[in-house]
């Protein structure tokens, strides 16, 4: 895992932006695309740092907790079962500093990468957002001083994660709670079937357009046309792998915002970020 800190590179400063403990392998897989992320975050990082882009991330955290609670009402996993499987009471606290640490990522990334997205289909978006900038909260400061270990992608069960998922390898958020399997092993026996639920796979849905739509409100236009991205000296072939890696991504982030309500959802977490029930 790669710490903001420690790190360099366009992916680690954007973690710092997301005010994350982690640099997101999704960032370090589009880091890969030669100066791509380069040109796109030397557009997007006043756009981040504005607090309607927290606050669309926020109640997009919303709506997937409502849509989690309709499927998942009855969980079997909770913090009693699991302190009576083994888990300690301290590592049970860890846990769910993890969980609000992906609660509050994950949206942002869809954000991010759904601007990118837009950018890419269409060759500007954004500029209809209000540049107001993000406050500093007692979460960041918490989310900052929080430990997120990823495990090796080879750890049991997430190969089996993955291949359910129709990933390659198991997204960070499996990784990282990897490090408690007497939690991952019974929570995956559960979260796996979310998927057969109609209405989960639509608020899925819904969460990607949204993300989509909302790419006009970012602060500063984003501009991704051909023209811009030969102009910077970004060639053909690498504008079509970052626009796989970011297609790929999108799907994956909207599963994983709903998985990590789901997991809160199991221990008792049902607080809501914007709006209240």
């Amino acid at each position: 895992m790669s710490q903001p800190d420690n790190a360099e590179g366009t992916a680690a400063q954007i973690a710092v932006a997301l005010r994350m403990p982690l640099t997101p392998s999704l960032l370090q897989d589009l880091e890969a695309a030669p100066r791509v992320l380069d040109v796109v975050w030397a557009q997007l990082a006043s756009s981040v740092d504005t607090a309607g882009f927290l606050g669309s991330a926020l109640y997009m955290a919303d709506m997937a907790l409502d849509a989690v609670e309709g499927v998942y009402d009855e969980p079997q996993l909770s913090p009693a079962t699991l302190l009576e499987g083994g888990l300690t009471a301290a590592e049970l606290d860890e846990l769910v500093a993890v969980l609000d640490v992906f609660h509050w990522l994950h949206p942002q990334l869809l954000l991010l990468f759904a601007a990118l997205a837009e950018g890419f289909a269409r060759g500007r978006v954004g500029g209809q957002g209000r540049i107001e900038q993000r406050p500093w909260s007692e979460r960041d400061s918490a989310h900052l001083a929080t430990t997120v270990r990823l495990a090796s992608v080879d750890t049991a069960p997430l190969p089996e994660v993955a291949a359910a998922l129709g990933l390659t390898t198991a997204p960070d958020l499996y990784r990282a709670v990897a490090r408690w399997p007497r939690y991952l092993e019974p929570a995956w026996q559960e979260l796996q079937h979310l998927s057969a639920y109609p209405d989960f796979r639509r608020r899925g849905r819904a969460l990607y357009y949204y993300a989509r739509a909302g790419a006009r409100f970012l602060a500063e236009p984003l501009d991704l046309s051909d023209e811009s991205l030969a102009a910077a000296g970004i060639a053909p072939e690498t504008v079509k792998a970052a626009r796989a890696v970011v297609d790929d991504a999108l799907p994956a982030l909207t599963t994983m915002m709903m998985h990590t309500c789901a997991m809160r959802v199991g221990l008792g977490i049902h607080d809501r970020e914007v709006v209240q029930a």
